[in-house]
């Protein structure tokens, strides 16, 4: 069911165009042979090594008494297996150089995916990468936003994302266009680009994008699940668990040369890699092309 979603597809086809043979590039779901031929003695292997007290991580978030909490706990997993968490091979290095990965599929629309290596989610500069993602896509104010699909008509779906990892992350583009626009719609996503890294920001953008940030951290304090999610990762992934104010203070810090640094570090053209799902290879390969310039064309 989820390959025959190219929209979704589409971003496990950026995943091997970026981090290429390391693990980072592999489908989460995993790929159906491999699920069909996974011995089940592998299975249990897999979960006696991982499924252990010293892996797992509580966290509690609403009208919750700290104590009871602890107690539920050490009950819970006092029936668990001893023992320290057994060790995770060390991956394979992602291969270097820029990728173009495209998957043929009958499809109505062709579905792009164009990004690069990011920034790790123990970088300072994530809060500085946020407020430029805001500003470039994020949004339905959003620079790609407005140019692709409000001015031009020439996606439905257009934005831009990024996401951290432990020791990376991703930055990318995402549009969904019509076969017969697919030249014109990478055209304005050039531009877009070329903008980006001559001017990554107004000051009336950064002030817009900046409050726009720290509206959406305050509004997701809100949810007792997303506090939950938010003490729980700080936890498991061994970051810093700043207060609402410190957040807002490091959001304000944000400055145009910060967001200058970012673009050119993550966006040069040299880096990105494309992705691409839809009836024509020939099609999507020319229309990328000029917008990742240094892309090795292989076929998915």
């Amino acid at each position: 069911m989820y390959e025959d979603d190219p929209q979704d597809t589409v971003f496990d086809v950026l995943g091997d165009a970026v981090f290429g043979d390391h693990p980072l590039g592999r489908p989460i779901i995993g790929r159906a042979p491999v699920i069909r031929d996974t011995p089940v003695a592998d299975i249990a292997a897999f979960h006696a090594r991982r499924y252990v007290p010293a892996s797992v991580v509580v966290a509690a978030a609403g009208s919750v008494d700290h104590d009871q909490v602890v107690a539920l706990a050490e009950r819970t997993l006092a029936g668990l297996r001893a023992g320290a968490r057994g060790p995770v091979p060390d991956a394979a290095p992602a291969r270097p150089g820029a990728r173009v990965r495209f998957q043929a599929k009958d499809t109505e629309q062709v579905h792009v995916c164009l990004g690069a290596t990011g920034l790790s989610r123990h970088d300072d500069r994530r809060h500085a990468l946020r407020v430029l993602d805001a500003i470039f896509g994020g949004l339905s104010s959003s620079r790609l936003f407005q140019s692709v699909r409000e001015e031009r008509g020439l996606a439905y779906a257009v934005y831009s994302f990024a996401g951290q990892f432990t020791d990376s992350g991703q930055i990318g583009l995402y549009v969904g266009t019509r076969p017969d626009k697919i030249a014109e719609a990478m055209d304005v996503v050039r531009a877009e680009l070329d903008r980006l890294r001559e001017q990554p920001a107004t000051e009336e953008e950064l002030g817009r994008a900046r409050e726009n940030v720290k509206a959406r951290v305050v509004l997701a304090l809100e949810s007792s699940a997303a506090r939950m999610n938010r003490l729980g990762g700080a936890t498991l992934y061994d970051l810093p668990l700043l207060d609402t104010d410190a957040v807002m203070a490091r959001i304000d810090a944000v400055t145009l040369d910060d967001l200058r640094e970012l673009v050119d570090e993550l966006w040069a053209p040299e880096r990105l890699s494309a992705a691409g799902i839809g009836p024509s290879q020939e099609a999507f390969c020319e229309a990328v092309a000029p917008v990742c310039p240094a892309a090795e064309p292989v076929a998915a």
